[in-house]
């Protein structure tokens, strides 16, 4: 007895310290820090699950964010976007963007002035009004967040943060219905002709806070104190596919065919909501990505690539941004080093990939004859 007991001990032992440290390498298909080891200011205290696009910001709310690589401010507008105060009704001489994106784009983990937001309106003069939002916000979240709230405001163009790291399962329901039943988020659903509806959970309950997930004891037990749930999660996921290559999950290469379809679609629905404005797709790699984009097979032929291309080809208005074909050698230099986010350096870097963008299409538009917004 008491050697299995042992055994027992050892490989519950193993389990956690192998998934400690897949979780810190971003390994894993879910790398969330255990809830005991989590800081007091977290950085959900200002957060809601009340709105149809899932998690959003408290109007008018300041909250802190506390880790062992960073510590800082967040504060929310009146509509709840991290960003200062917003105006229906633009300056004509001053482009104006949306931005829209899950964490990165919100700006996890750095001072607002060190946002990609802030960068760009720095470097080019424009106003870049924010609504990113953390809290597994995917594409379906980001046409739902653009349909209903940020087309109100005037605007020159969209600029669009994708992460294929987990923009392909942030909105599928069958990774999600198990661990977070309760949460007021939306997920896709395939129809018969092909198209994609928009669901919520029949246990989903709209929140002034940022929900807790109404578990069983084991459960609870495991997201609370251990790193081993993110293994167990993995392999539950993905123990129906075989597609997934040794090296850690990447969503360039993993995800599968309908997940890919769905996001896609919903990218679409924006461009065509837009009516013909601006809009710049930045497709941001992980590190896990970048890893396997540098020692694995070509990504190209990637449907989700492929037609990303496509919509480009189609639209005059699309422009297709995919960071991986620009990132130097020291790439883990522009992320936390305790967190899988961008950094002050990060958020420069995509900032200025973008700014560089937007200065040859504004130079563009000149050559043809046309007039480009002054900048300021």
């Amino acid at each position: 007895m008491k050697n299995i007991l042992l055994a027992v001990f050892v490989s519950l032992a193993s389990l956690e310290l192998f998934s400690f440290i897949a979780t810190k390498s971003e390994l894993l298909l879910f790398n969330d820090v255990p809830e005991v080891y989590q800081p007091r200011n977290s950085g959900f205290d200002w957060r809601t699950q009340k709105e149809s696009w899932g998690s959003w910001h408290e109007p008018n709310a300041t909250d802190r964010h506390r880790s062992s690589c960073f510590d800082v401010r967040y504060d929310s507008n009146d509509f709840g976007a991290r960003d200062t105060s917003f105006s229906y009704v633009k300056e004509k001489s001053q482009p104006r963007y949306i931005l829209l994106g899950d964490s990165f784009a919100e700006g996890w983990g750095v001072d607002i002035e060190n946002t990609v937001q802030a960068q760009l309106e720095k470097s080019l003069g424009i106003d870049v009004y924010n609504f990113g939002s953390d809290g597994y916000f995917g594409p379906v979240q980001y046409y739902l967040i653009y349909k209903n709230l940020a087309k109100k405001f005037d605007h020159d163009g969209i600029i669009l943060f994708f992460l294929p790291a987990n923009d392909f399962t942030d909105n599928d329901f069958a990774l999600w219905k198990n661990w977070h039943p309760t949460w007021y988020r939306p997920y896709y659903k395939k129809t018969n002709n092909g198209q994609y509806d928009i669901f919520y959970s029949d246990r989903a309950v709209k929140s002034e806070q940022y929900q807790d997930a109404q578990l069983s004891i084991i459960k609870r037990f495991l997201l609370r104190y251990t790193y081993s749930v993110n293994a167990l999660r993995t392999v539950k996921y993905l123990f129906s596919d075989n597609s997934i290559e040794k090296g850690g999950y990447s969503g360039y290469y993993d995800a599968t065919l309908d997940q890919q379809q769905a996001a896609i679609y919903f990218i679409e629905k924006i461009v065509t909501e837009a009516e013909n404005k601006k809009v710049m797709i930045l497709v941001i790699p992980n590190q896990v990505d970048l890893a396997r984009i540098r020692s694995g097979p070509p990504y190209k032929d990637q449907y989700w690539y492929k037609t990303l291309l496509s919509l480009q080809t189609a639209n005059s208005n699309v422009d297709v941004i995919d960071m991986a074909e620009k990132m130097p050698g020291d790439y883990d230099d522009l992320f936390h080093r305790c967190d899988n986010h961008w950094n002050a350096r990060g958020n420069l870097a995509a900032a200025s990939i973008i700014a560089d963008r937007y200065r040859g299409s504004r130079s563009q538009t000149s050559q043809l004859g046309g007039t480009a917004p002054s900048n300021r």
